[in-house]
């Protein structure tokens, strides 16, 4: 039984490995390879990009670590060492699973319930965090790094005695990512630093650290001049996106997460019935509005490109407005507040999405793990008040999505290294243009679209862009 428990976890975590050596370049990370960084400047991505170089969609700006290492990871894909790219993809996926797990399960007890738990959530999330995050290194690197160094930053600050100069360079790194997770720190970092100063003095200078590491973080960042270009490309900021932005947030952010927002709303009716309060009418409309949200899941991850309209936004209010009216009814105590204190997380997070643009599934991932940490403090909460739910089992839907997903990725990673090992032996037999496939399953890989121009930078005569490249459908390639 003993062998069981410890190859079980070592076995599942071994699958995101598996799904992380199949994850290949795609869009950013190709022009990473293409690009000359001959100076410091280049390799933060600071330097201006040449109005001759047909180059999207990486501006200067302050996210310094993320820029650095998503060239590193970008590059190493071409090299022998490139098989080392897909074990950091895996390798922080199942560390974020079992950082995830200590949430579930931080007192050791009933560990193996939370790391099942935390696998079978991050494996559930929604199509467009495998499709913008999970497997394309660039975003990878930018969204989901720092939310990992929150939550090392959260294990730090859970220990009797964390040293202050550990959290402070934490806290600092996490802010050299993306912008709404550096605002997210910095208020987190100054809200934290005065809870202490009124309740816990003791903690005091290892939170004065974590703030300090957080507000230098945050001025770092936005002090870069790349900032005040924003308009210059295809990115936009104003007022006037809010009403498309916050359809598409609140549906990404609230119905897609099938998985955790059932998971939510099962606990908090559990609770509240618990307390003895009225729960059956919210359970209702709970179970409607999920049943509606697995259905559209399933609609989503069969046929890509998932809708986001009024109807879905109206069905999120409700969902977030019932969780808010449940949350309200529940005499929780310290964990009602640290869960109202996720939900303003929430808004914190997603708030400056609402204005700028483009905004897509990526920028909703540091929202997932927030929607997981309260859905964590939630489940230790319902055990702790005699929740008896046998989750023997929790893990086998995460492998399932696993075992798929190792199928789709793995027919990508073929037709992806065919055709450019194609490309590249038709250029070199001098061909002034080439027709090739997209991978078989464009809904779960960024950037595989007929106009797609990443390939570009790794099959040319010369320079990038000299040889055409036309995309047409795999199964049109192959009739």
């Amino acid at each position: 039984m003993r062998r069981i428990r410890f190859y079980r976890p070592v076995l599942l975590l071994g699958l995101f490995f598996l799904l992380g050596l199949l994850f290949v370049p795609e869009c950013d990370d190709c022009y990473f390879v293409y690009w000359e960084y001959d100076s410091l400047k280049n390799f933060l991505l600071t330097h201006p990009i040449p109005e001759d170089m047909h180059a999207y969609g990486v501006p200067a700006n302050g996210r310094y670590l993320g820029n650095l290492i998503g060239v590193l990871q970008g590059k190493l894909y071409f090299t022998p060492f490139g098989w080392l790219r897909g074990l950091f993809m895996g390798g922080v996926l199942a560390g974020m699973t079992l950082l995830l797990g200590q949430r579930f399960a931080p007192d050791g007890e009933r560990k193996g319930e939370g790391f099942a738990l935390a696998f079978s959530l991050v494996a559930l999330a929604p199509r467009g965090l495998w499709q913008q995050v999970y497997s394309w290194g660039a975003a990878f690197v930018n969204y989901l790094l720092p939310m990992a160094g929150i939550l090392i930053l959260l294990a730090l600050l859970s220990k009797k005695r964390p040293v202050p100069v550990v959290c402070f360079l934490v806290s600092l790194c996490c802010c050299f990512f993306m912008e709404p997770v550096t605002i997210l720190m910095c208020l987190g970092g100054i809200t934290y630093g005065g809870y202490t100063f009124l309740k816990e003095r003791e903690r005091l200078p290892v939170s004065l650290a974590t703030a300090l590491g957080a507000v230098l973080g945050t001025a770092l960042m936005f002090s870069n001049p790349g900032y005040t270009q924003i308009g210059s490309d295809n990115r936009a900021i104003g007022l006037e996106l809010i009403s498309r932005n916050l359809t598409f947030i609140a549906t990404e952010a609230l119905l897609r997460p099938v998985a955790a927002a059932l998971l939510i709303s099962f606990l908090l009716v559990w609770l509240l019935r618990r307390q003895g309060g009225v729960w059956q009418p919210w359970a209702v409309f709970l179970a409607l509005i999920h049943m509606f949200c697995v259905v559209d899941a399933l609609r989503d991850c069969a046929y890509g490109g998932g809708l986001q309209n009024m109807k879905r936004m109206m069905l999120a209010g409700a969902l977030a407005l019932i969780w808010l009216v449940l949350l309200a009814q529940w005499r929780g105590g310290a964990v009602r507040v640290q869960v109202a204190a996720g939900a303003l997380a929430l808004c914190v997070v997603n708030g400056p999405l609402l204005v700028v643009s483009p905004v897509e599934s990526r920028a909703l991932f540091p929202s997932y793990v927030v929607l997981l940490m309260i859905a964590a403090l939630l489940w230790r909460e319902a055990r702790k008040q005699g929740l008896r739910l046998s989750i023997r089992w929790a893990w086998v839907p995460g492998a399932v999505v696993c075992a798929l997903l190792i199928a789709i990725y793995s027919a990508n990673f073929l037709v992806y290294h065919q055709r450019l090992d194609s490309a590249r032996l038709q250029v070199a037999q001098g061909a002034r243009e080439l027709t090739l496939p997209l991978v078989p399953f464009t809904g779960w890989t960024v950037n595989e679209q007929r106009n797609k121009g990443d390939i570009c930078f790794l099959v040319y005569r010369d320079t990038a862009w000299d040889v055409p490249v036309k995309f047409v459908p795999y199964q049109e390639f192959i009739s």
